[in-house]
């Protein structure tokens, strides 16, 4: 259910920007997402995953002296998730820019404001995963061994 919570607020987000842009009257971000999206989504599955590892390595070394795993469970699945979620993101992001720029869609405003929200959706949809990864290494940093029983 968060996974469908945090989509929506991205889209929202993307439709916000959509909005906002038009009332300044600039395409920048679109032109810099459909330029650069796929590198940025690349980039950040590769430093998630990187982190990921290192962060369940952190753990399996907690469970072996002697923590207790169960605490890590929810942790280790966000973790998995995660990269399920970039992935998809990524073949969202490859699928919607592949049929935006079709010459043969019909190019009406409202095509394009929602290829253009979907765009910019994905964008924050990814930083918000990137957030999540970054809350799950808080979690181990503050993970106090002596304080389970």
């Amino acid at each position: 259910m968060s996974s469908i919570r945090t989509a929506l607020i991205a889209l929202a987000l993307g439709f916000l920007s959509q909005l906002a842009q038009h009332a300044l009257e600039t395409d920048y971000l679109n032109a810099f997402l459909r330029n650069n999206l796929l590198t940025i989504l690349i980039a950040l599955l590769a430093i998630n995953s990187a982190t990921t590892g290192i962060v369940l390595t952190k753990i399996r070394g907690l469970m072996e002296m002697g923590g207790n795993g169960s605490t890590f469970k929810s942790t280790r699945e966000q973790m998995v998730l995660a990269v399920r979620e970039q992935v998809a993101l990524i073949v969202v992001a490859i699928a919607a820019l592949t049929v935006a720029s079709s010459p043969i869609l019909p190019q009406s405003g409202i095509v394009e404001l929602f290829f253009e929200s979907l765009v910019v959706g994905v964008f924050a949809y990814s930083l918000f995963v990137l957030y999540d990864t970054a809350v799950g290494v808080l979690i181990i940093i503050d993970f106090d061994p002596s304080a389970e029983s």
